[in-house]
């Protein structure tokens, strides 16, 4: 059991500079699989190559993320966002309101604080991170109002992507450096806009489910919530499905119940 606590810092900075997923463990605790998914992922090993089959696979520099509602997505990228600065990445991080934009960078100095190596921080604002140039990292929080026209990043980050406008997310594209990637991390809206097309588009982006009903420690909030919210707005918040805002004809709950798989099917002869 080593004792030193110089050395136990050294070692615990070390295996989180090498892995997002021991950097996630050390300040918020075991992640869920596909947060595991969305933190390894890396465009120098798959860029949307041809696979046997013919067809292509996965395209890391842009990650696509449906996520059902606190199933820990602003979280996700807080650490994806401060993983990157470490490495001495610049990172966009940006959501549809000031509010949202905020509340991720307290994420990301949820990161910060816990990090026994944090690099050497010559500016720290409400929204902004920057190291010492001999490091180079940067961290840009601003809303999806703001195009932030001028900048050039490595990383960019869209929180609740479903809800920003397409003119003013889209805006932000161009700025990815071309060894950059781009994270679009959101629970679902209405079937339209930029997210749900790429989503549903054969483009061989990475796509990642994470739906609330799914993860085990939400359990009790997704049962009261299924008693409590309209069909439509549950699918839309847990099980991460596009539905319109209208009422549907035939519920959920409804469906379920009329489905019994101890009754076999009617056979005419």
């Amino acid at each position: 059991m080593i004792e030193d606590k110089s050395l136990l810092d050294y070692m615990r900075g070390l295996a989180v500079s090498l892995d997002p997923v021991e950097r996630f463990r050390l300040a918020v605790g075991e992640p869920d699989p596909w947060q595991i998914e969305l933190l390894r992922t890396d465009p120098r090993l798959n860029v949307g190559q041809r696979l046997p089959d013919g067809t292509r696979a996965p395209d890391d520099r842009m990650v696509l993320a449906l996520c059902g509602r606190q199933s820990g997505k602003s979280t996700s990228c807080g650490c994806l966002a401060y993983s990157d600065f470490c490495a001495g990445k610049t990172v966009i991080l940006t959501a549809p309101s000031l509010r949202q934009s905020t509340e991720l960078f307290r994420k990301v100095l949820d990161f910060k604080n816990a990090d026994p190596s944090c690099p050497p921080i010559v500016r720290q604002t409400q929204t902004e991170l920057e190291a010492h140039p001999s490091h180079g990292g940067r961290i840009l929080c601003v809303p999806a109002t703001d195009q932030a026209r001028g900048l050039t990043a490595d990383t960019i980050v869209v929180d609740e992507s479903c809800f920003a406008g397409d003119d003013e997310q889209t805006a932000f594209f161009p700025m990815r450096r071309q060894t950059g990637r781009i994270f679009l991390l959101s629970t679902p809206s209405t079937p339209e806009g930029v997210f749900y097309d790429t989503w549903t588009s054969e483009k061989p982006v990475r796509r990642i489910t994470a739906r609330s009903i799914d993860v085990p420690r939400r359990a009790a909030q997704v049962a009261f919530d299924r008693a409590t919210m309209s069909d439509a707005r549950f699918r839309r918040e847990h099980l991460v499905e596009f539905v319109g805002s209208g009422t549907a004809l035939v519920s959920l709950e409804t469906l379920e119940r009329a489905s019994n798989p101890n009754v076999n099917a009617l056979e005419l002869t």
